[in-house]
């Protein structure tokens, strides 16, 4: 078995334009495969960009033909996916989502279940907690605010996971908020905590770039500086957690 890497990539998305997203996700995930990466975590809404006003009309399935390009690099490079979307799942509202997509050519969907309080008007909430068993390493999967629950990665913890992998969509304001909660989280719960946030986003909103990942027990393994379009990697290796930051 290979040495177990996730990695995040801080890539910026343009509202609305899933076309030219794909190709920065495309690129993001030429990037990440020569250091062997067992799993790659894209931002929140990553797909679409953070833009919850557009969500109703842009809404993707596990079918849809637009994720068959990653889907099939998903294989080739023998990588996870974890891309985020708007996902329709019955409700009058689509749900923040992320989906999974597997080496095996499998797609999973994963709802945010905890909303922001701006995103009640647009979302529907997830229901269920969703983990993923990836080279020896059980991921316990989170977007945004779900981290603003205690409870959540605690359940996550509860069920054995050793990686609690968030995709985001954080402002200067909300960074200052979320990014300790997520390393308070690797410390009290021992799991390497993960944050893809997005990088030079071109839309509604803009992100504070700074995707990070801590170390079991707290301590920052690598960040990025800004919003540069970044490839940040956690390699589990015999000496421990090792971090890395590649730019884009």
């Amino acid at each position: 078995m290979r040495n177990f890497t996730i990695a995040t990539a801080q890539i910026g998305s343009a509202r609305g334009d899933v076309s030219g997203n794909l190709v920065a996700h495309a690129d993001a995930v030429a990037a990440a495969a020569p250091y062997d990466v067992s799993v790659l975590v894209f931002p929140e809404l990553s797909l679409t960009g953070y833009e919850p006003d557009l969500a109703a009309s842009l809404t993707f399935a596990a079918d849809d033909a637009r994720l068959d390009s990653l889907r099939r690099l998903a294989i080739q490079h023998r990588i996870t996916l974890i891309v985020g979307a708007p996902i329709r799942n019955g409700a009058d509202k689509p749900a923040i989502g992320a989906f999974i997509l597997t080496p095996d050519g499998d797609i999973r969907t994963y709802l945010k279940m905890h909303l922001g309080a701006s995103e009640i008007a647009h979302f529907s909430h997830g229901a269920r907690p969703l983990t993923l068993d990836v080279d020896g390493q059980r991921l316990g999967i989170s977007i945004c605010a779900d981290s603003s629950r205690e409870s959540h990665p605690k359940t996550y913890a509860d069920l054995g996971a050793q990686v609690y992998a968030a995709g985001v969509f954080l402002t200067r304001e909300w960074y200052v908020d979320d990014a300790p909660r997520l390393q308070k989280y690797a410390t009290k719960f021992g799991m390497l905590a993960v944050m893809a946030n997005q990088g030079a986003s071109t839309g509604t909103y803009e992100s504070a770039g700074k995707s990070a990942i801590w170390a079991p027990g707290g301590h920052l393994l690598v960040q990025a500086d800004g919003v540069e379009r970044a490839l940040l990697t956690a390699t589990l290796a015999k000496s421990g957690w090792q971090g890395n930051l590649v730019r884009m």
